[in-house]
């Protein structure tokens, strides 16, 4: 990986695959954060947490402007590995996978969603959490929750920036496996009216999150205004860092 933005991001598709999969293989582990234009700003005000991200494995890009504008000021084309995409591409393999966070009734539809597809739910694990602030999980008792289960894989849908500080409290204490900050990706992947993917039309042009701020104004929209008044900032930081290598 390379830093942009001050974040580590590995754009190569297959490069991404290889480290989750040797990890896996290995049985080490190893946590995988997705970052969009809300990490990005989080990481560039908060310097710990800008640590727990680049402590990760590897680290995908989820955001279409951050791959573009990297791309153009580093003269290489970047493409995007969003959290819907590493999801829908890791929970149809036959690992043992753990579920954390989000509803209990999203679970259990996740869980009906992959009956239908023919998934091997018995590899599966559920635990919906109930709803706290960050400081307040017992990492202990999860921790050995997942480990007695030992998956290989293991999904974090809490929303950024809090599951990524999730993973890193609850990391130490984990024995095995690849966790995933995946943010909204199990909504997405029910494909509900409100939880729908930007249409690929506009994902072409760059405007996947334009969509989101329609469908959430108040929750997205305030993190979309965030991101767009740091934009000149880690446009001239990032430019200035290229010039001088």
């Amino acid at each position: 990986m390379q830093k942009y933005f001050n974040v580590f991001l590995e754009f190569n598709h297959w490069e991404i695959d290889n480290i989750i999969q040797n990890t896996i293989k290995d049985r080490k582990k190893g946590y995988v954060c997705v970052v969009d234009g809300n990490v990005l700003t989080t990481a560039h005000k908060d310097i710990k947490y800008r640590e727990i991200i680049n402590g990760g494995l590897v680290n995908l890009c989820d955001g279409s402007s951050i791959a573009l504008l990297a791309g153009k000021i580093h003269n290489q084309k970047f493409t995007t590995f969003t959290g819907p995409e590493i999801f829908a591409t890791y929970v149809k393999k036959n690992y043992r996978q753990y579920f954390v966070g989000n509803t209990e009734e999203n679970l259990e539809r996740l869980k009906s969603r992959f009956i239908e597809f023919g998934y091997d739910i018995t590899r599966f694990k559920f635990d919906p959490l109930p709803f706290r602030n960050v400081e307040d999980f017992d990492y202990a008792s999860i921790a050995n929750h997942i480990n007695e289960f030992s998956p290989e894989i293991i999904w974090i849908s809490l929303g950024a920036p809090k599951q990524e500080i999730f993973i890193s409290k609850l990391y130490p204490s984990i024995e095995r496996g690849v966790l995933f900050a995946i943010g909204a990706a199990f909504n997405l992947f029910l494909g509900d009216k409100e939880n729908k993917r930007a249409p690929e039309i506009l994902r072409r042009m760059h405007l996947e999150w334009l969509y989101r701020v329609i469908q959430d104004p108040g929750r997205v929209g305030k993190r979309a205004l965030n991101y767009l008044i740091l934009l000149p900032i880690l446009i001239f930081e990032e430019i200035k860092k290229s010039n001088f290598k």
